[in-house]
């Protein structure tokens, strides 16, 4: 037979049972909008029955279990994934909108403007060679056309420098993010410990830290069964248990550039032990693909400016050896029209000739580069066995690499190329009657013959890979174009996935009030009717304890 108390024994688990659920109900309620949380559910099942003889089992309550964080472990991995590499597209996109605005096409800025001023002003002064205010035009657009690519070139290599900024911070918060996810570790561990249930607020708390460090780099996490986490970044350990290793930022030398033209200093990203970190994806991979690639799927910075470098080298080479074998209206020929930092003829031939190649003497190619050129060719024919010899000898030449072939005085020399931020007009030509319009010297002043050999670099298509200067401009605008289209497409792509995710974590984790004020009504109402029972069963024990017979006293 069960014992007198047996209801309400029952009674009253019914009720601590329900009080708890609403507890727990009113703890969800209270964070629905707090970031990170996941709603709980208290989780209830029956006591093990009482054995009843020829009867079977008598139930004896209910019984709490737990209680349960409701999250999906898959869509936050999913989530957090996808977030890795919209933190890294993010990145790029966020970047080639930064070049795009330096190369600000189209603008009266760009280059495309600046060189149709440049070549307009150089087709009026040969129909005009001896005015003057002509050959102040052509100074004055060559000028603007310099200044312009100085401004880029420099533009983009600030722009270089403000990444390596950028790539510090990050690596601060992901060290920060780390050392709080310890502390996390030690709270849940500690609290944990000898129980069954889970801390499932500081859990949440360190589930958002996770969400955080996810966007910078590429996460691998787990549990083991000693309760003890885990996070590791590019296969290594960033996070153990109660230890946490750290990013550590270093700066280049100059002999350790990856890239010829890379800013100084920039950082180089190790672990503590001094191995290099492999990030995976996210915006740390992100802003060191744009600060460092020269080449590859993700074209960066450095190839923007190695671009840059290649189109002011080729055309400043190949008016300089035009515009040397004309003659100016006072007779001068010889002169440069393009130097770099200001520097006159003489000073630019003699710094080619003692510190032009790799801070040495340029290499005298020139019997190589004039083989095959006779007296009986005219202009076009010899500049164009010039420059066939010029790739010829370059590409043969494995040292040769990114070097270029100058007219230097009489010789040709393989020298550095030119860069871009450091490409000027020749000092000479600030007096306009040396700017060399004539290509004889007997038919000057009136002669604009060489003005038209200037021109038709313009449209000479064999000049670059890219066709003649306009086309390499405008080519290397559309990769560009292309480069940010594409990833802003990507970024479209990934926050539509972003958002799908967090939609369905949302929908599993997110806390619903309408289902929470349900919830409530329901435990409410077990819990009337919990206490409505213990007081039935308490009017029967009174009953039996102190009505039972006393009929007849």
């Amino acid at each position: 037979m069960s014992s007198s108390f047996l209801g309400l024994n029952i009674s009253l688990s019914g009720l601590f049972a329900n009080q708890m659920a609403l507890s727990v109900t009113s703890h969800n309620v209270a964070n629905a909008n707090t970031e990170g949380y996941c709603r709980q559910r208290l989780d209830m099942t029956q006591f093990r029955p009482d054995m009843v003889a020829g009867l079977g089992t008598l139930g004896v309550g209910v019984d709490v279990t737990a209680v349960q964080q409701i999250r999906d472990e898959y869509t936050d991995a999913k989530l957090r994934d996808e977030t890795s590499m919209l933190g890294e597209w993010a990145a790029r996109a966020d970047t080639l909108a930064q070049i795009e605005a330096i190369f600000n096409e189209p603008s009266d800025s760009s280059i495309t403007q600046l060189m149709e001023d440049f070549y307009s002003a150089i087709q009026e002064l040969s129909v005009n060679p001896e005015n003057l205010t002509a050959r102040t035009l052509v100074r004055q657009s060559s000028i603007a056309l310099t200044d312009g690519v100085n401004s880029m070139s420099t533009s983009l290599k600030e722009l270089q420098t403000d990444l390596n900024y950028e790539f510090n911070n990050a690596v601060e918060d992901i060290n920060r993010i780390a050392e709080e996810i310890v502390g996390m570790n030690k709270i849940i561990y500690e609290s944990e410990l000898g129980v069954e249930g889970k801390n499932n607020d500081v859990r949440d708390q360190r589930n958002v830290l996770i969400d955080e460090l996810s966007e910078f780099v590429e996460v691998d996490y787990y549990e083991d069964n000693e309760g003890r986490f885990h996070l590791s970044v590019g296969g290594h350990l960033l996070v153990s248990h109660f230890r946490a290793d750290s990013l550590e930022v270093t700066q280049r030398s100059s002999d350790a550039k990856i890239n010829e033209n890379d800013a100084d200093q920039l950082y180089e990203v190790r672990w503590s032990d001094g191995n290099k970190l492999v990030s995976g994806s996210g915006r740390l991979k992100g802003l060191q693909d744009m600060r460092d690639n020269i080449d590859g799927d993700y074209k960066g910075i450095p190839y923007y400016v190695d671009q840059l470098d290649n189109f002011v080298d080729t055309l400043s080479a190949e008016m300089n050896r035009i515009h040397q074998e004309g003659y100016g209206l006072d007779g001068s020929t010889g002169v440069a029209f393009f130097t770099i930092d200001g520097m006159s003829t003489e000073e630019f031939e003699d710094y080619l000739r003692t510190e032009g190649l790799d801070g040495g003497a340029g290499v005298d190619v020139t019997s190589a580069v004039l083989d095959g050129v006779t007296e009986d060719m005219d202009f076009d024919e010899r500049s164009e066995l010039i420059r066939d010899n010029m790739d010829a000898i370059l590409a043969a030449n494995e040292a040769y690499e990114n070097k270029s072939i100058r007219l230097v005085g009489d010789q040709y020399l393989v020298v550095d190329k030119i860069k871009a931020d450091q490409l000027s007009i020749s000092s000479d030509i600030s007096d306009l009657n040396k700017i060399a319009s004539a290509e004889t010297e007997d038919e000057e002043p009136g002669d604009g013959r060489n003005m038209l050999n200037l021109l038709n670099t313009r449209h000479n298509v064999k000049l670059y890979d890219w066709g003649a200067p306009e086309d390499f401009v405008k080519s290397l605008v559309s990769n560009l174009g292309v480069d940010a289209n594409q990833a802003n497409n990507v970024v479209s792509n990934q926050e539509l996935l972003v958002n799908y995710f967090e939609t369905k974590k949302e929908s599993v984790s997110g806390v619903s009030l309408d289902e929470e004020m349900t919830n409530m009504i329901k435990y409410q109402n077990a819990y009337s009717a919990n206490a409505r029972m213990t007081n039935v069963f308490d009017e029967m024990l009174d009953l039996v304890v102190n009505r039972l017979g006393t009929v007849g006293r």
